[in-house]
């Protein structure tokens, strides 16, 4: 068969014996078969400077239009040969820790990563020193979370690496990831899931938990952690020396854990902590029996 007949909306480019051969096509190709998502960016480099941008584009925009490829914002995804392109989703984690070069799977996502999420969510979170907006791609919303200030300069503090069919990704180690969650629930689906997750886990790293919190440097959150902990101490194996070095970075008044909850507080003297009655209930129904 003539190469043209099959694929009639071939670009001038690549569509002709000559260049059907060409050293760069070809690379392209061998490209694709060994990295089922990548950038524009990751080809450049693994192609070399040589080639332009614009007629790398142009090769990727015909394995677009031939089905191959899907494309989520920058990141380019290799459909699976038995698939049709129309109905294959995009793996979430893998496109996420894509979206920047520096991208980490965080909170929530993280948990569901590494296998201690209670639920299963279609929003995936992520951080990066240079935020992006949100955007929704085929139901999936992908949320970029800024770095707190004082992780701009060590953004892998606390970061693994896990593998995902196959492909290498960089997310928040359990231990962070129980301190970001308490630190902003709403990333963790809210406090009751937060509570559930960390309810999951094996155990606590206590000292890179604790140089984990030394940097974030903030008394409340040393509480937050504390208290929880204190709460899931036998279940998650943690000492004493661990809850009584948390309790002296812990806030010297009383303090609120939240304003978005409405209704009752209670006070948790022990950590000085205004926390909402709910978060109570929810504590108590979580580590129960």
């Amino acid at each position: 068969m003539h190469f043209v007949s099959f694929c009639p909306n071939f670009i001038g480019l690549i569509c002709n014996k000559k260049q059907k051969g060409s050293p760069t096509v070809q690379a392209v190709e061998a490209f694709l078969r060994q990295n089922p998502i990548f950038t524009l960016s990751e080809l450049r480099t693994a192609l070399g400077d040589s080639r332009s941008e614009k007629t790398l584009r142009n090769l990727l925009a015909y394995h677009e239009r031939k089905g191959q490829l899907v494309r989520v914002d920058g990141v380019y995804c290799v459909v699976p040969p038995a698939l049709w392109c129309k109905s294959f989703v995009p793996d979430r984690f893998l496109v996420a820790a894509k979206l920047r070069p520096d991208a980490v799977l965080a909170y929530h996502t993280a948990f569901e990563l590494l296998g201690f999420a209670n639920q299963v969510f279609t929003t995936t979170y992520y951080t990066s020193v240079r935020y992006r907006r949100p955007f929704v791609h085929q139901g999936v919303r992908y949320v970029c979370v800024r770095l707190p200030e004082r992780l701009r300069r060590t953004p892998f503090l606390g970061v693994v690496r896990a593998e995902r069919s196959g492909v290498q990704v960089m997310v928040t180690s359990q231990e962070r990831t129980l301190v970001d969650c308490l630190d902003h629930p709403r990333y963790a689906g809210g406090f009751e899931e937060a509570c559930r997750c960390i309810a999951t886990l094996p155990f606590v790293d206590e000292e890179v938990l604790w140089a984990y919190l030394t940097v974030r440097d903030k008394a409340i959150l040393f509480a937050k952690v504390g208290w929880i902990l204190e709460q899931m101490q036998g279940r998650l194996f943690v000492s004493d020396d661990l809850l009584m070095r948390l309790r002296e970075r812990a806030p010297r008044h009383p303090v609120m854990v939240t304003r978005s909850e409405h209704g009752t507080t209670h006070f948790v003297a022990r950590w000085n902590l205004v926390v909402p009655s709910a978060w109570m209930e929810v504590l108590e129904k979580t580590t129960g029996p």
